[in-house]
């Protein structure tokens, strides 16, 4: 029967229950005792900041703390903690920098009254700290490449860093900001052949051109997002084009230039294209207008997507022509108007004309002055009475084809009198 009793289950329960019960009834009986608790290192809370702020002031270096003691129930104690109790000191009196030592308030939490707690230490007390002058201010981003590039790449310099944001903003302690010359994304990277892109950290460098570390300062951005370009480079041939004329035809003129091809940098898309054309070319040369030795100079110009690292802007282009060809002074006195406008009659007033015809001896020979004629087209002319220089287009007639024999020059002038008809 004993043995029963024991084993049941329900006697169990019942134990349970009294013996809780009785804990129960011991802490309670303890709730009206009060016991002495200290709170360490409770954070000092500054009330006023914005008023500081407002002068241009903040607090400086780290919060300070204090320490308190206090006497209460069990319950009252388990209320108090570092969290929930409050220091505060009101700074917004303080109109300079400089290192203060003011009192601070012991401020409870709100479901505990300060009849319920008794302070055995620091219900008063005084703390020191330092405010110093505020200082905000934005900063500029430079960026710096220490990695490689593949073969045939190129890495951009400085001015092909492009950070949103384009500058950072820090603010603190006016000496700590002062520091700061400027903030530096560094890139790096093996054999790239590709533009970096992505988010990049930043460190802060000094006047002297050093590395600040662990500065005390508010920053507007942790990470700056940051492109950098990876230029494909090549090496393209140059050339210009040519225009029979003069009396020379292509295969009797060739040339030389100064540089012979030019390296350029681009996008891989950009490289490519002009790589597939084959060639830049320079302009065209109307072989009418030039004489064996003429220096040509020609500007080099690109594309915006290219730019030119060979550094060389203009390339000189130098003509040879063929020793086959020869050339004559000709006096041209086939000279007339044409085009005049309505209402209006012309007359040239130069009677003769020095005209320069290039080809070889045996055509030369066969060149009359009747058979050359000078020709002003009057279409454009200014439509009042008086006398005004002119073009004049000079045409060679019945001797050969342009590639054999024909004038030299486009620039030839005449003096022609216009009046009413």
């Amino acid at each position: 029967m004993g043995k029963k009793i024991l084993d049941s289950k329900a006697l169990y329960v019942v134990l349970s229950i009294v013996i809780a019960v009785a804990m129960w009834f011991y802490v309670t009986s303890l709730d009206g005792n009060q016991r002495s608790n200290p709170i360490n290192n409770i954070p000092i809370t500054f009330m006023g900041v914005e008023q500081l702020e407002s002068r241009g002031l903040m607090i400086a270096g780290d919060t300070p703390t204090a320490s308190i003691t206090v006497k209460a129930t069990p319950g009252v104690l388990a209320q108090l903690t570092e969290d929930s109790v409050s220091l505060v000191v009101d700074v917004s009196s303080i109109d300079k920098a400089g290192e203060y030592t003011l009192a601070y308030t012991v401020k409870l939490p709100a479901n505990v009254s300060a009849n319920q707690v008794q302070f055995e230490r620091g219900e008063t007390g005084n703390v020191t700290f330092t405010v110093a002058e505020y200082r905000q201010r934005e900063i500029e981003l430079r960026g710096k490449f220490i990695g490689t590039t593949a073969e045939g790449y190129l890495a951009g310099d400085q001015e092909d860093f492009v950070f949103t944001p384009s500058k950072i903003t820090i603010s603190g302690q006016a000496s700590l900001v002062n520091q700061v010359a400027y903030a530096e994304v560094v890139v790096d990277g093996e054999n790239l052949t590709d533009t970096v892109h992505g988010d990049f950290p930043y460190r802060f460098i000094g006047a002297s051109g050093d590395v600040i570390e662990n500065l005390d300062v508010e920053c507007s951005v942790d990470t700056v997002q940051t492109t950098f370009s990876i230029l494909a480079t090549a090496e393209i041939p140059l050339e210009v084009k040519m225009v029979e004329g003069g009396g020379v035809s292509l295969d009797q003129v060739d040339y030389t230039m100064s540089i012979d091809t030019l390296t350029v940098a681009g996008s891989k898309t950009a490289v490519e294209a002009i790589v597939k054309e084959g060639s830049i070319v320079l302009g065209t040369i109307d072989l009418g207008t030039v004489h064996d030795g003429d220096e040509i100079v020609f500007d080099i110009a690109l594309t915006d997507e290219l730019s030119n690292i060979s550094g060389v802007t203009q390339v000189t282009v130098t003509i040879h022509l063929d020793d086959s060809l020869q050339s004559k002074m000709v006096e041209v006195t086939n000279i007339t108007c044409v085009s005049a406008p309505d209402g209006w009659a012309a007359k040239p007033l130069t009677q003769m004309l020095e005209v320069e015809i290039r080809g070889s001896k045996e055509l030369l020979d066969a060149v009359t002055p009747d058979k050359v004629r000078a020709v002003a087209d009057l279409k454009d002319i200014n439509q009042a009475a008086g006398q005004y220089t002119v073009t004049a287009n000079v045409y060679l007639d019945s001797v050969g084809t342009r590639d054999q024999i024909d004038v030299v020059g486009r620039d030839y002038k005449i003096v022609v009198s216009l009046y009413r008809a």
